[in-house]
């Protein structure tokens, strides 16, 4: 499947150089991000501050479980249009591990991507894209979704803001971007026909699809003392950084 419109706006139109920079500029700044979340610190409204994350064997252990979890559902593939590439039901995770378990969920999953790939022999220069790309649909809602609540309007709408628009939108200009950059793919494959196939898997499948999987989880997820906010105590009477939402 390729869309002609696509191909034409951002693969060979004015658009074009813009999106290609905005891919690698994301991609760097993805880099900074995971360099400075790994050396202790993260961003807030009152700038760049100690993120405080307990490094504990229970967050240890989210994060190699919500990798786990990711690499394998990952081969599980369901076609909703013919002729369509297949939608990963995987992809509708990384919002819901990030908001779940915080910072350990949104490592699991974002670093799960070249090592889904080494496992299953797929490891490319496009993994670079992938795992660099997938920042935006992890760390973001992990950063800006406030104190999720199940049945609060405001929690699913910044959920769906950062989870499920402005990420996955981000994440389908970032892998195209590169993929044309490096000259993977045709300018009208990457933008035609992988952008679309990435917001879908990773937009418009979650669109549907989170709502039920965040059911599911979230009351086990609390009930067991595992939602991230619950675990750290988060709250105004600690030293911990704020959200930027």
């Amino acid at each position: 499947m390729n869309i002609e419109f696509l191909a034409n706006l951002l693969g060979d139109g004015p658009l074009h150089t813009a999106v290609i920079v905005f891919s690698l500029a994301a991609m760097v700044l993805a880099a900074a991000i995971w360099i400075m979340e790994f050396s202790g610190w993260t961003i807030s409204r009152k700038g760049l501050v100690r993120n405080n994350v307990q490094w504990n064997a229970t967050s240890i252990a989210l994060v190699a479980v919500c990798a786990a979890i990711y690499i394998a559902v990952r081969p599980i593939t369901i076609t909703l249009i013919p002729g369509f590439a297949g939608v990963g039901i995987n992809m509708i995770l990384a919002p819901i591990f990030s908001i779940l378990f915080g910072l350990p969920g949104a490592i699991g999953v974002t670093f799960s991507m070249p090592i889904g790939d080494a496992i299953s022999g797929a490891l490319t220069l496009g993994s670079v894209a992938g795992f660099l790309s997938h920042t935006f649909v992890t760390w973001l809602p992990y950063k800006m979704v406030q104190d999720f609540k199940l049945k609060s309007l405001t929690s699913m709408a910044s959920f769906y803001l950062w989870g499920v628009l402005i990420g996955p939108i981000i994440h389908s200009i970032v892998i195209p971007g590169w993929l044309d950059f490096t000259h993977i793919l045709p300018p009208a494959v990457a933008w035609g026909g992988v952008a679309p196939i990435i917001f879908v898997n990773h937009g418009i499948v979650a669109a549907i699809l989170a709502p039920v999987v965040l059911a599911v989880l979230y009351p086990l997820v609390k009930a067991r003392g595992l939602y991230w906010r619950d675990r750290y105590r988060w709250g105004d009477e600690t030293p911990m950084e704020k959200p930027l939402a």
